[in-house]
């Protein structure tokens, strides 16, 4: 098999490869755009509920998105769209019985229903839900394509966690999605062995802390949600997608020995803050 180094770094990853994003939100955006231009795919697979997606502020078709894609690979790359439920799994299984020989994955997809709800005001059908899409839908993901041997010997693949998820701290999460969240996480770290030993499959996570989409920057309660993360954090500006994508072509590449791994992407928003003086 034939690698390639991209931009002069000590990363090598695979040529004429097929990736799939699921999830084609801000984050799958960024990184479908950034795949096109540093990885050259033959093949990228873009896999959302939905048949119309947000790209900044105007409602898209999937099917426009990708077509502006393959122009920008010029023609190089075959981008395709699929629009189906991810906790079915009938239709996740006939995902891949259509695409197969898949080298990197990008699982993106989630929902945070009734943000910023203390858990004794919500109700079972929204932890439910909330788990049915966050952790099953990852679960199913995972096993449909493992038992369609849809994966390429090695492949590499990258969930989407959040910092709600992994150390309780976010600042615009539901409950019932920090709960969900933290069951994903979980089948990550407890099970990534089992995936790298029974399927050569290599997993890893990322958790980035709040993003400033276009939309959420037009919503006053949104945009002073975000604003108060970002006036914490240390770094100086919230995460952005370019963040996630840098550390997924990290996780993707063949020199990193990492399995099970979850990297916090946050600017140290989530780390401890030492007080040294007098308390004020």
């Amino acid at each position: 098999m034939s690698y390639t180094t991209m931009n002069s770094a000590p990363f090598t990853h695979r040529e004429n490869s097929t990736v799939l994003i699921t999830g084609v939100g801000l984050m799958g955006q960024h990184m479908a755009r950034t795949a096109i231009k540093w990885l050259k795919p033959q093949h990228l697979v873009l896999v959302d509920h939905a048949t119309e997606i947000m790209v900044g502020t105007k409602k898209t078709l999937l099917t426009d998105f990708a077509s502006d894609l393959q122009n920008l690979s010029e023609g190089n790359t075959q981008v395709r769209t699929e629009s189906l439920n991810i906790a079915d799994e009938s239709e996740v299984a006939d995902l891949f019985s259509r695409h197969r020989n898949i080298d990197y994955l990008q699982h993106t997809a989630g929902i945070s229903p009734c943000p910023l709800t203390p858990p004794e005001e919500l109700d079972k059908d929204t932890v439910m839900k909330s788990c049915e899409i966050n952790l099953w839908g990852a679960h199913n993901l995972l096993k449909q394509a493992v038992n369609a041997k849809a994966f390429t010997s090695g492949a590499r693949g990258v969930l989407i966690l959040s910092t709600s998820g992994t150390v309780g701290s976010e600042g615009r999460a539901s409950s019932a999605y920090e709960e969900s969240k933290g069951g994903l996480m979980n089948l990550l770290t407890l099970q990534s062995r089992h995936f790298l030993e029974k399927h050569a499959l290599i997993l890893n996570g990322l958790a980035p802390s709040p993003l400033r989409g276009p939309m959420a920057a037009q919503n006053p309660v949104s945009a002073a949600r975000l604003q108060a993360v970002e006036d914490a954090m240390p770094i100086g500006s919230l995460t952005a997608p370019e963040h996630i994508t840098a550390a997924t072509s990290y996780f993707w590449a063949e020199q990193c020995w990492a399995v099970g791994e979850v990297l916090t992407i946050d600017g140290g928003y989530t780390k401890h803050r030492p007080i040294y003086g007098a308390l004020s």
